[in-house]
């Protein structure tokens, strides 16, 4: 094992084997990938309730001939989330899959095919939550 010897500016000396240098290194990605998710799901959120805000009961409100500008924001926005869940999960995933191909690695490449299925999942996901508040 190889150990890495960290001197901090206090003078303070840390060393660190390479299998903790690994392990602190998943952890920052995984990090990542939480608040990326959080992102998402905040938009995704903050979309949906800006759509039952403005049409509370889910139908036509009085003195009001058409919806058509809240349909058009609500797709707008659920197409902006669409994108970011494509960037974020899917392109991601699909470069984690080539390369697990081309270093013959099964576990890069699950890991990228479970990534591209989730983000497909999410994706699908928008569809239905925007069917639901234009309903």
């Amino acid at each position: 094992m190889a150990i890495k010897i960290i001197e901090k500016e206090n003078g303070e000396v840390i060393t660190k084997t390479s299998r903790q240098i690994r392990r602190e290194r998943r952890i920052n990605k995984f990090q990542k990938y939480i608040s990326t998710a959080a992102i998402c799901t905040m938009f995704l959120i903050l979309s949906s309730i800006t759509a039952f805000a403005a049409n509370s009961e889910n139908s036509t409100p009085t003195n009001v001939t058409s919806t058509s500008t809240m349909n058009t924001l609500i797709d707008v926005i659920m197409w902006i989330v669409r994108i970011a869940i494509l960037a974020i999960g899917g392109i991601p995933g699909i470069i984690k899959i080539v390369q697990g191909q081309q270093e013959e690695n099964p576990r890069d490449r699950n890991n990228g095919i479970v990534s591209v299925v989730i983000a497909g999942v999410g994706f699908a996901a928008t569809f239905a939550i925007a069917a639901l508040i234009k309903a």
